[in-house]
């Protein structure tokens, strides 16, 4: 009932505004509960949001990872589809990759494929360094590494960096597989 409302009075006709009663007090704000959950819905939605408005680093770093690894499985696929070799080539010191495709006299070419012309690692993320059994570990001048229809030639293991931490991704030789772990990793066969 409106607290201001005029009521008329049986038989009479007669307007009258009712008084309050000391036992039904006249609602002023809200209640604890009401404010508790509020607080909890709002809580939760800054939850949800907040990791979408200021992403951390850790998650370009995993995504860079990942999109490494994929990379890697899919040039040892193409190479065996297409019957054409690749080169992929680690810069140092600042830390790209780049795949090139090799033609049969050894030219460098630019890779046709989609996916093999996108950068694979996200701003902030860089090859700290590489090992491969033929030249040891390397984090200075460029590498050159070839994926043939047989793979990997040897065991290359990539550390990935970023202020965050580190992750190491491992392609292993014959068998194509394509290994991430988190931290700095030594791999062996």
């Amino acid at each position: 009932m409106n607290p201001g409302a005029r009521l008329r009075a049986p038989g009479t006709g007669e307007t009258f505004r009712p008084v309050p009663s000391p036992r039904s007090p006249v609602p002023r704000g809200f209640t604890l509960i009401e404010l508790t959950v509020v607080l909890a819905i709002l809580s939760i939605t800054a939850l949800l949001v907040m990791p979408r408005l200021f992403p951390r680093d850790d998650a370009a770093l995993t995504s860079s990872a990942r999109t490494l690894a994929s990379t890697l499985r899919y040039l040892q696929q193409q190479a065996i589809a297409t019957r054409t070799n690749y080169t992929m080539k680690f810069k140092f010191p600042d830390g790209t990759i780049t795949v090139k495709s090799l033609s049969e006299s050894g030219n460098e070419g630019v890779a046709g494929e989609s996916p093999l012309r996108e950068r694979i690692l996200a701003e902030g993320v860089s090859v700290d360094d590489l090992v491969l059994n033929s030249l040891g570990r390397v984090n200075e001048g460029e590498v050159s590494v070839r994926v043939g229809m047989e793979g990997f030639q040897e065991l290359l293991t990539v550390h990935l960096k970023s202020r965050s931490g580190t992750y190491t991704v491992i392609a292993y030789p014959v068998s194509g597989k394509v290994r991430i772990e988190e931290g700095y990793r030594d791999a062996t066969l």
